[in-house]
């Protein structure tokens, strides 16, 4: 069963397994999930005759209110659900909640129309696979006893962290001077969300032989297009011809500047063209640039 198109998941199915396929999304997209515990303010306000009735009327109402890419689940306490939201943040699940009460107060089903029902909501923003279901919705509820009035949503800020990526530079240029510069360079940058693992080559022979290309990381190739054995060009085809060529991003250096070589070089596989000689700071910032775009 895909949770994709799961509006809402019986107490006979685990739903801890479809959360684990949630969280283990959480690293593969780079994207959050955001777990909403709902609960209603004030149940007294239910005849004992229509408990069991006002609950089965809630439920139905939010697996309505819910996208197909979304999950909703009773939990054990009368009057209590957890709501994952897929690909969504606090933003997200604020401006859902505010859906909610707009939902509520216009009695889009007859319940409301017989009682005034307001909920309360904990929101935790989950941006890592570390997190086991029991502990969100213990935290959820523990939350939810700070909350003291209609409709207040509180916060959980226990699982926001990102995990950091590790992608791979290699760096292949014949004057070690430059060659030390450009990985000194590297190495004193901030970049968000990722670490690196750095190494040199003097030439494309070397890289090629050392079988580092060969990774599930994303690889930052950066390369001199003029190389002793095998040059830029010829390392360019073979990454470009591996299975795993998407995960590889590759920089060409080069004192080349026609339009003609430009072309070549964009048209066989480079993703940036730099001309020698250039600014350090123009490059670092071409470098956080392609960071950042790897995490959009």
């Amino acid at each position: 069963m895909n949770p994709s198109a799961v509006h809402h998941v019986s107490s006979s199915l685990d739903i801890t397994s479809f959360f684990d396929i949630y969280k283990a999304n959480v690293v593969r997209t780079r994207s959050t999930i955001t777990a909403i515990v709902l609960s209603v303010f004030d149940q007294s306000i239910f005849a004992a005759e229509d408990l069991e009735y006002a609950e089965q009327e809630m439920t139905l109402f939010l697996q309505h209110e819910i996208r197909q890419t979304d999950l909703v689940f009773k939990l054990g306490v009368p009057f209590e659900w957890c709501i994952i939201l897929a690909h969504s943040g606090e933003k997200e699940a604020e401006a859902f909640l505010e859906r909610l009460q707009s939902r509520v107060q216009l009695k889009v089903i007859p319940l409301f129309n017989q009682y005034d029902a307001a909920f309360l909501a904990s929101i935790a923003e989950i941006g890592n696979s570390d997190v086991e279901l029991e502990d969100l919705i213990e935290h959820g509820r523990n939350a939810l006893v700070h909350a003291n009035k209609e409709w207040q949503i509180v916060y959980v800020n226990h699982y926001k962290a990102k995990h950091l990526e590790t992608v791979k530079i290699s760096i292949l240029e014949e004057d070690e001077i430059f060659r030390n510069v450009l990985k000194n360079s590297l190495e004193g940058l901030s970049l968000k969300h990722f670490e690196i693992e750095i190494e040199t080559f003097s030439d494309g022979y070397l890289f090629l032989q050392s079988k580092r290309y060969l990774s599930s990381h994303t690889h930052l190739v950066i390369m001199n297009d003029i190389l002793p054995r095998k040059n830029g060009l010829e390392v360019l085809y073979t990454l470009r011809n591996l299975p795993n060529n998407k995960k590889i991003i590759i920089y060409m250096m080069t004192k080349r500047k026609t339009e003609e070589d430009m072309i070549y070089a964009y048209e066989h596989g480079v993703d940036q063209y730099v001309m020698k000689p250039f600014h350090l700071r123009l490059f670092e910032a071409q470098i956080k640039r392609t960071f950042e775009r790897l995490w959009s």
